[in-house]
């Protein structure tokens, strides 16, 4: 804790005084902070009300931590005091009041210290409560971060009589820097020291901030220009300072670095010395500066003399008699087999754009690493059959596996020639050990391929030779595709990603017409409205995210991704957002995530998008989709062209600045650990394509269920799977279609869609049982619809006792049933109650007699039976004679309503009784066609 902060700090009483704040530690240890007795009183309540408010938010956890800030606020109150027209509140400070707190006691203080109290100050006056005391311009000051409010103040917002951010042609030792993304910087010269030294610096200084013509990014030029003003500082303090740069020598760097190392680490030191030989390198002209000096830049461990800025390169654009543009650079073929075993490095673009770089030297079993680095090549090259990123790190990883297992053997084979089949066998079963079988057997798999590809092929032995070209390893291995959602869980899963994909485009409208309103209107405006329109603007014309706050009191990494989400998607954005493109296209994860930027709008009802699919193979990696549109914002989110022209309107802004071809574009920011977006980052304000690096980034979307609380049908929280969205939409469609997979296999083909989506699914075996259990009931009526009417012997009395009841149960007229019994319309081996209306051929019936056994219009009684017994005679004879399957198909229909619908309606003994009287042969030529009754 500081002296100030000591002397202020009391035992903490039973009471306390109206302006004391007391403060508990994490520990448990306690402090008092008196505030009557500062300088300042018209201070006093709001900065003793903010410091409590700063104490009861649990980020200072130490009595230490909570005394500094006190000392800064003494010290703050101090100044204010000091000064000769002093505020007389909160509300009467401005930014001016901070800079010049900036500046306060600079001769006995560091600017570490400085800038450390500055930051205490403005922390306090965040604080202070209500934040509308304080004037609009210092609300927006303090809204920035330490070096946005110390260099860069606040554009177009906060008035401030500082000098403009532009070069003066009458003092070429003020810089003006701007960076690519637009931010701008003022490397001002006359503010450092030595004067005589100022104008082949800054001309020096000039040269480091452009390679290539391009502007290096802002942090780089402002560590170069801390280091060239701490060095001129440094030799001021000497007692010969040089009077020109020729006076400068290696001595000079010797004891700079030793006032470095007094503050900074050695390795700091040496970057800050290097950035400083940098700056000197660009000296012009350069004979200007002593030998012994230019040997020790051009010689300097790590400190390469830049190279002089080159013009911008002008582009022709390609017209009509101009030849086309060829690529830049020159011309880098593959990696050949040889290359390969020799260097042991291979270099692989997929076709996706993606690169890496292969170094086999780096895995374990140099044994081997010559011919599986040739083989690698052959794999990686145009012909070989690993063609994306994913593909070749998921190959090249079984391959380190591979290498790392055969290195932990007891007597592993020292050449490939020693390569034998039950090591491979014994890797698979390593790989069982902590994996599945198919896991095990992928590996296998892939190593296999890879073997394949060694040259000369026959260094194997026989048995490997036959084993690596031995097809079916996966036969009793398929994959099963994950199942769907049900229809309950489908429901609220589109409904809670519609709900966000809402919630993004209401967001950035409504930042849209904000910064419309800012350009055209500004007067209508308050003046919050008014600095986040300046945001807006300056974020539309550059893509930089101003590093400021929305809210005072939150950090200002926060208040940066709150600004960006104004105007352009965010990494949380994507959950949502992928989500609802799998539920409305039915696409993999893998082809929504290379949509691209390019499309044509057809007559504003549809959208015709190039989509690519590289599990198909080359030949069938790219397709045409058109998708319908929906035509309004009610259907947009429903249809999966609408959707796919809100996500291009979406992202669209961002884009100007990622520069990529996809459709994605996020605002990912400048911060965070170095990865694979973070050159990208660098190089254009923040702005990337999530999925230009890799295709497997990861979308969180386990927080996106938990935000929307949604559970399974067993009430567990639901596990959402872009894959279990892509099979649900598959089962849909499916249905939807009645279940013919050829109108329904729209993005696979039957066999995929089959086994991959909808094998597994339970919904398609429910409703699958349901269809056959359907369609079984349905012929099971249709069957009994069809089957004549036949009366056994105990009921035909009633036809002649009660024959108007008997015939309305029919369904045919007395008469017509008096004719029937009294043989007058018999066919073969029935009697037809309406020949005229036949329920197998429009009108008069003209099928085949035998058909009457399966026609409801047909009257069986025991007059009949011995024509019956006769007619199964006459099938029986058939069936010896045809061929079953004929006999099957002509006759098998007929011989079931026979023996299983009509004869069982006949007692035993009356079938004995009949069959003395059956005919010797009916003659089965009836059935060619129906015969005529007199």
């Amino acid at each position: 804790m500081t002296e100030t902060a000591m002397d202020t700090v009391t035992a903490v009483p039973a009471g306390l005084a109206p302006l004391d704040v007391r403060f508990v530690a994490a520990d448990g240890s306690e402090a008092i902070y008196p505030f009557a007795h500062l300088p300042a009183p018209t201070f006093h309540a709001d900065i003793a009300a903010a410091f409590k408010d700063h104490c009861d938010s649990g980020v200072m956890r130490t009595v230490k931590t909570a005394g500094n800030l006190y000392s800064g606020a003494r010290r703050f109150l101090g100044f204010l005091s000091q000064l000769e027209a002093a505020p007389a509140s909160v509300g009467d400070l401005t930014p001016e009041h901070m800079r010049q707190y900036l500046d306060y006691r600079s001769a006995t203080t560091t600017p570490r210290s400085r800038h450390g109290w500055w930051s205490s100050a403005c922390r306090l006056l965040r604080h202070v409560s209500p934040v509308e005391r304080l004037r609009h311009d210092l609300r927006v000051y303090l809204s920035y971060s330490r070096a946005a409010a110390t260099w860069e103040g606040v554009p177009d917002v906060v008035p401030a009589e500082r000098p403009p951010l532009e070069d003066d042609p009458r003092d070429l030792r003020r810089l003006a820097f701007t960076t690519a993304d637009g931010r701008k910087r003022l490397f001002d010269f006359t503010a450092l020291p030595l004067p005589v030294l100022h104008p082949p610096l800054a001309a020096a200084f000039r040269s480091v901030l452009y390679v290539d013509g391009q502007a290096v990014s802002l942090s780089t030029a402002e560590n170069n220009w801390f280091a060239v003003r701490r060095f001129l500082l440094h030799l001021a303090s000497t007692e010969n300072p040089p009077s020109s740069v020729s006076e400068l020598s290696p001595e000079h760097f010797g004891s700079f670095r030793v006032h470095l190392t007094q503050t900074a680490t050695p390795s700091s030191a040496d970057i800050t010395i290097n950035q400083v030989r940098g700056v000197l390198g660009n000296v012009r002209p350069y004979e200007q500066l002593t030998a012994k000096l230019r040997h020790d830049l051009e010689h300097a461990v790590g400190a390469p003399v830049p190279a002089s800025p080159k013009p911008p390169k002008t582009v022709p654009r390609p017209r009509k008699g101009r030849a086309t543009l060829m690529p830049e650079g020159p011309y880098e073929p593959i990696t050949t087999r040889a290359e390969a075993a020799a260097t042991l490095k291979v270099h692989f673009t997929g076709e996706d754009g993606r690169q890496s770089a292969y170094d086999f030297a780096e895995l374990p079993f140099p044994a081997f690493h010559a011919e599986l680095a040739s083989a690698w090549a052959q794999r990686t090259g145009p012909t070989g059959a690993l063609r994306t990123l994913a593909s070749a790190n998921t190959a090249f990883g079984c391959l380190r596996r591979f290498l790392t297992f055969m290195e932990s053997l007891a007597h592993p084979p020292k050449t490939l020639g020693e390569l034998t089949v039950r090591h491979l066998e014994r890797f698979r079963m390593h790989r069982l050990e902590g994996n599945q079988e198919r896991t095990a057997l992928h590996d296998l798999m892939e190593v296999r391929a890879t073997l394949r590809l060694v040259v000369p092929f026959d260094v194997f032995s026989e048995d490997l030779r036959e084993f690596l070209q031995q097809p079916g390893l996966r036969r009793g291995h398929a994959h099963q595709g994950v199942p769907g959602y049900s229809d309950r869980e489908f429901r609220d899963l589109m409904a809670a990603a519609r709900s966000d994909v809402v919630a993004i485009r209401d967001r950035i409208r409504k930042g849209e017409r904000l910064l419309q309103t800012f350009r055209t209107d500004p007067g209508s405006l308050t003046q919050d409205e008014r600095t986040m329109g300046a945001h807006l603007d300056r974020m539309d014309r550059t893509g930089f995210v101003p590093v400021a706050r929305t809210h005072l009191r939150r950090p200002v990494l926060e208040g940066r991704a709150h600004l960006a989400r104004q105007l352009f998607l965010g990494d949380t954005d994507l959950a949502p957002l992928m989500v609802l493109a799998a539920g409305v296209t039915g696409r993999n994860a893998e082809t929504l995530k290379d949509l691209p930027a390019e499309h044509r709008v057809l007559d504003d009802r549809a959208v015709a998008v190039n989509l690519t699919k590289r599990r198909r193979g080359k030949s069938h990696s790219r397709e045409t989709v058109h998708w319908e549109t929906g035509g309004s914002d009610s259907r947009q989110l429903h249809t999966p062209g609408g959707f796919y022209l809100l996500l291009h309107q979406l992202t669209e802004r961002s884009r100007r600045f990622s520069g990529t071809w996809r459709a994605w574009s996020i605002w990912a920011g400048t911060s965070g650990r170095k990865g694979a977006d973070w050159e990208a980052k660098s190089a254009s304000a923040g702005h990337v394509d999530p999925f230009a690096a890799r295709l497997a980034r990861v979308l969180y979307l386990s927080r996106f269920a938990e935000r929307h609380d949604l559970t399974d049908d067993n009430g567990n929280r639901l596990e959402v799977s872009l894959n279990r969205i892509k099979t649900t939409v598959e089962v849909r469609t499916t249905k939807a279609m009645g279940g013919h997979l050829p109108s329904a296999s729209r993005t696979n083909t039957l066999d995929v869609s089959f086994a991959h989506y909808l094998q597994g699914d339970p919904v398609v075996r429910e409703w699958a049982d349901e269809i056959l259990t359907t369609a079984i009931n349905d012929a099971e009526s249709h069957a009994r619809g069809l089957r004549p009417k036949v009366v056994p012997t105990a009921e035909a009395h009633r036809l002649t006792e009660a024959p108007h009841r008997s015939a309305a149960e029919l369904g045919t007229s007395p008469e017509t049933l008096h004719q029937a019994l009294d043989g007058q319309l018999d066919t073969v081996a029935s009697s037809c109650l309406d020949i005229d209306h036949s329920p197998f051929s429009a009108g008069r019936c003209d099928v085949s007699f035998l058909t009457c056994l399966r026609c409801p219009n047909a009257l069986i009684t025991h007059q009949h039976l011995p024509a019956l017994l006769a007619l199964v005679d006459e099938l029986d004879r058939a069936r010896q004679a045809m061929a079953l399957d004929a006999w099957v198909r002509e006759h098998g229909r007929t011989w079931l309503a026979l023996t299983r619908l009509i004869l069982p309606q006949f007692t035993d003994a009356e079938r004995a009784e009949a069959a003395q009287a059956k005919p010797a042969a009916l003659g089965l030529d009836l059935i060619d066609g129906p015969k005529e009754l007199g």
